[in-house]
């Protein structure tokens, strides 16, 4: 059968990319595009013959907000029929920045899968090219990760490969190799995949540590001679029953071998933390998805998502322990968005901390994603919003609109962002149906900080 890789929607067009058939005999098979509304039937298709070397096609006035249905159809040099893709959809309209990928919330054809986009991840290679990922979540196994790569500066995008078992991916490179720190599901083991070829082929996955893990695409650092990164073990229901862990490796160990690793007892949320005159359930309180990040004094910190319904804008600040092997409890920090997973990264020449966070705008809705704003510290412990990079204020925003757990690089004078987005057409907010590339340019200039 053809694989349709990619369906990618625009305004008022569809393009979709495609596998090649393989095993067909001599000769390449030429290809038809089929594409119909939704609800018609295939036999009133509009058809549009491509040739024998074509992987993509783009179909173009096609109606905004309307609902259309495809498939590829390869055909032998007499005509006759050699094989038909699964059935995609689509709903045409304009979105923010340059789609990866696209999901529509019925499409059927990676259902097994999962049926939204989740944990958007970028890396930038050795030589430049830019790759980013995420995996399926909703009914189904959730253990399925998208691979992607871009050789102009992320202007364009093609789907490289389907990994699994990898969920809650984060892909990052270290001594020129590209690496997939995920777990084995949702909840599960935690794994390292490699790839020697720049995210085409991979290799593993090693099982770095056993268990109940949870993880999001935050930052793989370098300090002091050894990688960093910070997950969850989950003890019990979310959010209360999320543990935080510190996992480390010496930058000269070999990643693949889980004897390597350094993973830090859990250390559990503590009621206590909960700053003074707030009334939050139990049940609605906990951490996740922690930043490690090097203070200023080079202290390696751990900062993390606080989940504080109905209160918002807080973010906890642990301590890892130089050997690795524990972590404390430090403070609560005012931050915008940090009920909503965020990356923090230093630059390297300022030295200020820059990230880009969900702030909540609208008190009685703290779960809101809807804005997406960047936000800078020279501490660590003191934030200043610097104006909005996504914003919709549209009357169904808050419900349907989700520019959400971004995962983001610097690229000298802008910022290089993978977006998981809730839009036009999404189950909800927070059931995301695109992955987007977001270049924020001369951000320093836009916020106006120095050094």
């Amino acid at each position: 059968m053809i694989h349709i890789t990619r369906v990618i929607p625009g305004h008022r067009q569809v393009s979709v990319e495609w596998r090649p058939l393989s095993g067909v005999g001599a000769g390449a098979p030429t290809h038809r595009l089929e594409v119909k509304l939704r609800t018609a039937e295939w036999d009133s298709a509009h058809c549009v013959p491509l040739g024998p070397r074509r992987r993509t096609a783009t179909v173009r006035g096609l109606l905004n907000q309307a609902d259309y249905a495809f498939r590829v159809v390869a055909l032998d040099a007499e005509g006759r029929h050699l094989g038909t893709s699964a059935e995609r959809l689509a709903t045409p309209g304009w979105a923010p920045g340059t789609v990866i990928d696209y999901l529509h919330r019925d499409d059927q054809a990676l259902a097994e899968h999962g049926r939204y986009i989740g944990s958007p991840s970028i890396a930038r290679l050795p030589d430049g090219r830019l790759v980013a990922s995420h995996d399926l979540f909703g009914p189904g196994p959730q253990n399925y990760t998208r691979v992607f790569r871009s050789g102009d500066g992320g202007r364009t995008w093609r789907w490289l490969t389907d990994l699994e078992p990898a969920f809650w991916g984060k892909l990052f490179v270290h001594r020129g190799e590209l690496y997939l720190l995920a777990t084995r599901t949702e909840y599960g083991d935690l794994l390292l995949h490699r790839s020697p070829d720049g995210g085409a082929t991979w290799e593993g996955p090693a099982v770095i540590a056993p268990g109940t893990y949870h993880k999001a695409p935050v930052p793989v650092i370098e300090h002091k001679g050894r990688l960093w990164t910070c997950v969850e073990v989950q003890i019990g229901t979310w959010p209360a029953g999320f543990q935080s862990v510190a996992c480390s490796i010496p930058v000269e160990a070999d990643l693949m071998e889980p004897r390597n690793w350094t993973i830090s007892e859990p250390l559990a949320y503590d009621p206590a933390w909960l700053p003074e005159g707030w009334e939050v359930a139990r049940k609605d309180q906990g951490y996740l998805e922690g930043n490690a990040v090097v203070a200023p004094d080079r202290r390696l910190l751990n900062i993390l998502r606080y989940n504080t319904v109905p209160y918002a804008n807080k973010a906890i600040v642990l301590e890892i322990a130089e050997d690795g092997r524990s972590q404390r409890f430090e403070r609560v920090i005012d931050f915008p968005g940090g009920m909503t997973k965020f990356t923090i990264t230093r630059h390297p020449e300022t030295g200020v901390y820059w990230s880009l966070v969900n702030p909540v705008t609208i008190p009685d809705r703290p779960g809101m994603r809807s804005v997406l704003s960047l936000a800078s510290s020279q501490d660590l412990l003191y934030w200043t919003l610097h104006g909005d990079i996504l914003r919709d204020d549209s009357p169904w925003a808050v419900q349907y609109t989700g520019f959400q757990y971004v995962d983001w690089l610097f690229d000298g004078d802008d910022i290089l962002a993978a977006c998981r987005m809730g839009w036009n057409g999404a189950h909800n907010f927070h059931d995301a149906n695109y992955l987007t590339f977001h270049r924020v340019r001369d951000f320093e200039k836009r916020a106006a900080v120095g050094p």
